[in-house]
């Protein structure tokens, strides 16, 4: 089984943890899997890391088919492909209804049609055999509507790519999972339970195996889906951070009647549960929606707890036809823990070598570095942090609607104290003391809370370490950073 890191999408400023992409490019993973919603896109990050990286293999989880004509996504994969020396995997997804037509503006239509042709287009743009001609039921290349000029000509691509370029199709239902393993090279699940393959997706991989015929198997398919891994001696305080994510997809992405990820975690004989995250999320209430998943379905479908008890439970995915499982991970030590433990890599030793990286930084520059913003932690107080943050809010007068949260930080230690960070409120607004109902309440130590500030604490390696206590909605809590300065 191999490895693979997926970093997902960025919310209101672009969020890449090259930390953890590096890491992984050293120890061997195979591939570093972005995303996109509406925001932003799947493909710009890729580029970026492509240029810091060496080995692993860069791939889309998904760029989204109604976004691009099939000609543009061939275009785009074939560019990225000789760019970073044959790195490309191509991910590919339909998104739902909401985004399809409420940010696309295009119809949704009938899905398991339009990604047959869409495939078909693309292989043949990459295999660069003939001129392109299609005729179908919902591409024709060159176009031939009652609009067209008529002067549309069959083409071929001028860049010569490889002809190929992996194909992968994310999947959740039936009909869609059969035809992934009928014409991709690859499936990306999510919330995928090993325990529940046989029951929920073995019927729909072998047909769609069988139907493409050729000898095409298993052996040839790659199955590569995301797993949340928390490394954390505290199993509960680990599957916090799984639960709002769940809570996302199961509660909020779809409408009520039209929710894929509600639908497979019913059908992983979790209904109750499901009724009761998507009636709380869609009624405004996301950290009831997060407390209403069952510890249960996290345990299946995510790696949470100390390392001893990952190692155990990782024989469900390794016993399973799971051929590529890509990472989820909310620090640097879930990178090398699972190394360690997939992989067979001394860690330790490669971490004290690191390979050289291009000096580019970890980011694109898009705002003041932390050094330039928080004074260090051997000279700060408390105060100049909360002052900082006041600062920050000053300057980015948005976080107030991006943001949208009351955190009550508590700190112990010497000084310690209370201090409230409203972003409800008008343009934001920073001050000693408490407030009643905050949506999240964070605990930690005095010194730790400079050392974070200052950017040498890792948050989610705190987290992990017991370093931040966490009350109410834990997604919030990844916000710290944009408030830091960071």
């Amino acid at each position: 089984m191999r490895l693979g890191l997926s970093v997902g999408y960025s919310g209101a400023t672009i969020d890449l943890p090259m930390d953890m992409i590096r890491e992984a490019d050293r120890l061997g993973y195979y591939a570093v899997w972005t995303a996109e919603a509406y925001g932003s896109d799947a493909v710009t990050p890729l580029a970026w890391i492509g240029a810091q990286t060496t080995q692993i293999h860069l791939g889309t989880a998904i760029m989204q088919m109604p976004a691009r004509t099939p000609a543009m996504t061939a275009m785009t994969a074939i560019t990225l492909d000789q760019l970073s020396g044959g790195r490309m995997l191509l991910g590919l997804g339909l998104s739902g209804p909401q985004v399809v037509e409420g940010w696309h503006g295009q119809p949704y239509g009938k899905p398991l049609g339009k990604t047959r042709e869409y495939v078909d287009i693309v292989r043949t743009i990459f295999a660069r055999e003939e001129p392109l001609v299609h005729a179908g039921a919902h591409y024709q290349i060159p176009y031939a509507g009652d609009d067209a000029t008529g002067l549309g000509k069959p083409l071929k691509s001028i860049l010569h790519g490889r002809a190929d370029i992996p194909i992968y199709l994310a999947a959740i239902g039936p009909k869609n999972v059969e035809l992934a393993a009928e014409i991709a090279d690859g499936w990306l699940p999510i919330f995928f339970a090993p325990r529940f393959y046989a029951d929920t997706f073995q019927a729909a991989v072998d047909a769609g195996l069988a139907t493409a015929g050729g000898g095409k198997s298993l052996a040839t398919f790659d199955i590569a889906p995301s797993v949340p891994v928390i490394v954390n001696p505290d199993v509960d305080a680990a599957r916090s951070l799984v639960k709002p994510f769940l809570a996302l997809y199961v509660g909020g992405m779809g409408a009520r009647g039209k929710n894929f990820y509600y639908d497979l975690v019913c059908r992983y004989g979790f209904q109750e549960a499901a009724d009761a995250i998507q009636d709380r999320y869609l009624a405004g209430d996301k950290t009831g929606a997060a407390a209403a998943v069952p510890d249960a379905l996290v345990d299946e479908v995510a790696l949470c707890g100390p390392k001893a008890r990952i190692a155990e439970r990782l024989g469900l995915w390794e016993n399973s036809p799971v051929t590529t499982l890509n990472v989820t991970a909310f620090d640097i030590n879930a990178v090398r823990v699972m190394a360690e433990l997939v992989l067979g890599v001394d860690t330790a030793q490669r971490v004290q070598a690191p390979a050289a990286a291009p000096d580019t930084g970890s980011n694109p520059p898009a705002t003041p570095s932390k050094e330039t913003e928080v004074v260090s932690s051997e000279q700060a107080k408390s105060q100049v942090v909360f002052d900082n943050m006041a600062t920050q809010i000053a300057k980015n007068p948005g976080m107030v609607n991006s943001i949208n949260a009351v955190f009550q930080f508590h700190l112990t230690g010497n000084p310690g104290g209370d201090w409230v960070v409203d972003l409800k409120q008008g343009t934001g607004d920073v001050r000693a003391g408490t407030v009643d109902n905050p949506d999240v309440t964070i605990t930690m130590d005095d010194d730790d809370f400079l050392a974070l500030a200052s950017g040498k604490l890792n948050g989610m390696a705190a987290f992990a370490q017991g370093k931040i206590k966490v009350q109410g909605n834990v997604m919030l809590a990844t916000k710290l950073q944009s408030l830091f300065g960071g």
